[in-house]
């Protein structure tokens, strides 16, 4: 009999939970790391949210991120469910956290010390402790 396996995360946020890669511009980035990227989780509307996350980024880190989409700071924007069908992972909630496949190890997973969550504290806690879960599992993470 096969075992059941936890719901997967972004059924908790009902279709609207997204990831983006963040290129934080030149100002924002530590003084030895001229390129710094961040891998952004949030739960937003099902309509424009790459607007949503520029307004989300500009009050939670205090910057103008107006046209951050257009000018290519914000890219692979992708939801959940888009994660989870196109990912390599056995587990799907897994799958949410890749971030390239090859080289060194078959799948690479966001690094924790560059990822931020914006959505409900018990769907950010679930994401942390994947998180957790899969750089524990995952040597070089």
């Amino acid at each position: 009999m096969k075992a059941l396996q936890a719901p997967l995360i972004h059924h908790m946020a009902r279709g609207r939970l997204y990831r983006a890669i963040v290129s934080l511009p030149a100002a924002l980035c530590p003084r030895d790391e001229p390129l710094h990227e961040r891998v952004v989780f949030f739960d937003g509307p099902r309509e424009n949210p790459g607007e949503y996350l520029e307004t989300l980024l500009g009050h939670a880190w205090h910057v103008d991120t107006l046209g951050w989409c257009a000018d290519g700071y914000i890219y692979n924007l992708q939801s959940a469910a888009s994660l989870i069908e196109e990912g390599m992972s056995d587990d799907g909630n897994a799958r949410l956290l890749e971030t390239g496949w090859g080289g060194d190890a078959p799948i690479h997973y966001a690094d924790p010390a560059r990822t931020d969550f914006f959505m409900a504290p018990v769907m950010q806690a679930r994401l942390r402790e994947l998180h957790a879960q899969v750089c524990k599992s995952t040597p070089g993470t």
